[in-house]
């Protein structure tokens, strides 16, 4: 854990801009990358049996929510670049392992576990274009207003089906 990391730990938050995205949004992506992770570690092989498919993806889901709660808060809107891309680096993977687990998934859960996954998928999508549009000078207050009312949009699909396939691990929190 980097030193700025760990000083950020030790001294209370200054109070939460509304701008910046909630932290539950944020973890909740991450989330989602994690099934992806640990699915794809265990995708290799013949098709999975329901519990088979919900086992891996909980803990794929798991292990990311576990790796972006260490991701440290930004104190201020212009950290939120940094907290945003930081958050990917541990999602992507997660999200990628989660797709490798499609092809295996039993045909009774298939079309929502591909529903789920796409749908964690965009918010990826959407957390990436943010960082893009940060990189490229956009106003961070707006940005992080934009990237909230897009992941409101989707985050309800994607926690939805987790819910209708019992995996409440990729569940946005």
């Amino acid at each position: 854990m980097s030193r700025r990391a760990q000083s950020s730990r030790r001294t209370a938050p200054p109070p939460r801009s509304p701008a910046l995205p909630s932290r539950a949004v944020l973890i909740g992506a991450g989330v989602v990358v994690l099934i992806v992770i640990v699915l794809l570690v265990k995708g290799c092989g013949s098709g999975l049996s329901e519990q088979e498919l919900r086992t891996q993806a909980s803990e794929i889901c798991n292990r990311v929510a576990a790796t972006t709660d260490r991701v440290a808060v930004p104190n201020a809107p212009a950290g939120g670049e940094r907290f945003l891309s930081e958050g990917l680096t541990q999602l992507r993977p997660a999200l990628v392992r989660l797709q490798r687990l499609q092809d295996r998934a039993p045909d009774s859960l298939r079309r929502d576990y591909e529903l789920a996954v796409s749908a964690n998928a965009r918010q990826l999508q959407l957390i990436g274009n943010a960082v893009r549009d940060l990189r490229g000078g956009a106003d961070p207050i707006d940005t992080y207003q934009q990237l909230q009312r897009r992941l409101a949009l989707v985050s309800p699909t994607a926690d939805a089906t987790w819910r209708r396939l019992r995996i409440p691990a990729c569940v946005s929190h």
